[in-house]
């Protein structure tokens, strides 16, 4: 009989001010993993006073790029093995959160650390965490909620194309997550728009995609995140200092995260070597994989990169996907006289979201070489699908070539039956 798992961290706090909870939380050494601008902006010293106001010894690592490389992990746990944290504080945007992951699950079990990278992640699932130390995520901005899930995603530059991929576990889902909005409010207007949008992304994937395993728990967090993106992005876009809209999408990017987990069906076996393949079977995700793909590739940020990627895959999931692309429709407020004209009008919202807040329509207008794109997408599509598997990208290479494509243009395919 399937069953469904739902993780999340033991603590949640949430709202203006809830940074100071982290002083609940005890331990005597705290590594912190985060990125220079978090560090410049003075968030990491207050992270470390109230850390140090219950005795603690911290450690920073602020190395972390926006697209972090499996280097970078590394050399975190590197620092970790020096170290010996007893909690690990992953303070900044997604990048920093699952370097901070990543580092752990080395520290933890280190012999993962001299595995291929394909070996490492599918040996994840099967490793127990926390003999050696807790997690603490505190995210900055509002799009990854790597705070919830247990997604830690990195980029082997070394192979070619490179690779976006990750490890997968509950036992990454951190133990505390700590969402205070007052440390979002110097995210600049683009990163607001590519986060949110990501967040929206979140939402609504795994919603539409779940046709087979419906489920209460995600559904019920996927459009409650779906709707409040889709009223307070365009505000916290145009003014970074509204407060109330920084917490609204901040909380609806949680409640997108909280969505995912809610959503997976896995089952997971040991592996005892490199070869040998474990850990949980995630759901078809026919934007994120792609996205992941297209955007190591292009250096294009992830929630842009899934931006463009959501109108093109949405509308070739018609004729299959068509009741739960109604449903959210009909929860967004969106009517039609048909199903394919409530559909259409959605796409046509969510293209114009994008507008409002920033983005580009199509890959095309948002600076990529257009004779590098046309000589690298058959590329990009074939080994996407060959990396990932048809069953997970759910699209066969010349699917993803054509979704790949109207990306490019800023253009969806025909709605058809």
């Amino acid at each position: 009989m399937k069953y469904r798992t739902f993780v999340i961290p033991r603590h949640i706090h949430y709202g203006a001010g809830a940074l100071h909870r982290l002083s609940t939380v005890t331990c005597q050494r705290a590594l912190i993993t985060t990125d220079r601008v978090i560090r410049e902006l003075g968030i990491v010293e207050r992270v470390e006073s109230i850390l140090r106001t219950n005795g603690a010894e911290t450690r920073i690592f602020d190395q972390i790029e926006a697209e972090p490389s499996k280097e970078t992990a590394w050399q975190a746990f590197h620092l970790a093995q020096e170290f010996k944290p007893d909690l690990f504080v992953g303070l900044g945007g997604g990048s920093c959160m699952d370097v901070g992951k990543v580092a752990w699950v080395l520290y933890e079990h280190p012999d993962l650390a001299s595995w291929p990278v394909a070996d490492l992640a599918g040996a994840v699932g099967s490793r127990e965490l926390r003999t050696k130390a807790r997690y603490v995520a505190i995210p900055t901005t509002s799009g990854s909620a790597s705070e919830v899930s247990g997604a830690a995603i990195f980029i082997d530059w070394e192979v070619h194309p490179p690779l976006k991929t990750g490890v997968f576990s509950e036992q990454l889902v951190p133990d505390v997550a700590i969402l205070d909005p007052e440390l979002t409010l110097t995210m600049p207007p683009t990163v607001t728009a590519d986060c949110g949008y990501d967040a929206l992304i979140h939402a609504v994937e795994g919603y539409v995609t779940s046709i087979d395993h419906p489920s209460e728990m995600r559904d019920t967090f996927a459009l409650r995140a779906a709707n409040t993106i889709f009223e307070w992005l365009p505000r916290a876009v145009a003014d970074g200092r509204d407060l109330q809209a920084r917490e609204k999408i901040h909380l609806a990017s949680l409640q997108a995260g909280m969505s995912m987990q809610g959503g997976t069906l896995a089952t997971t076996t040991a592996a005892t070597g490199p070869g040998e393949q474990s850990g949980p079977r995630w759901p078809p995700a026919p934007i994120h994989v792609p996205s992941h793909a297209m955007g190591a590739a292009f250096r294009i940020p992830h929630g842009r990169a899934n931006a463009f990627l959501l109108c093109p895959v949405f509308a070739f999931l018609y004729p299959t996907h068509k009741a739960r692309l109604c449903s959210l429709a009909t929860s967004l407020g969106i009517a039609g006289e048909d199903d394919r004209a409530q559909i259409s009008n959605l796409l046509d919202a969510l293209d114009q979201l994008k507008q409002t807040v920033g983005i580009p329509l199509s890959i095309r207008d948002s600076g990529v070489d257009e004779a590098r794109w046309l000589e690298q997408v058959d590329l990009l599509a074939t080994d996407t699908c060959s990396r990932s598997g048809p069953a997970d990208v759910g699209l066969s290479v010349n699917e993803l070539k054509g979704i790949y494509m109207h990306a490019w243009n800023g253009t969806r395919a025909e709605l058809k039956e």
